[in-house]
């Protein structure tokens, strides 16, 4: 599969699991509600982590200084 296709996909599908879990926080029954809530709070950080792992430069590769033998 195309990876861009495949990352579109992943992001659709977090997208849909993000709201189900909001509907479900707001108008959800017992369990179901506090499982919601605490899969939507992992789902925020998990999201907030990748973005901030897109954002962030990443670091350049050192090369190591070649010594003279003498």
């Amino acid at each position: 599969m195309d990876p861009r296709l495949r990352r579109f996909g992943n992001g659709l599908m977090t997208c849909i699991a993000v709201v189900w879990f909001g509907h479900q926080t707001l108008y959800g029954e017992g369990v179901l509600r506090i499982f919601s809530a605490l899969m939507l709070v992992m789902s925020v950080i998990a999201i907030a982590g990748a973005v901030l792992n897109d954002i962030r430069p990443r670091p350049k590769r050192r090369r190591s200084r070649e010594r003279d033998a003498c």
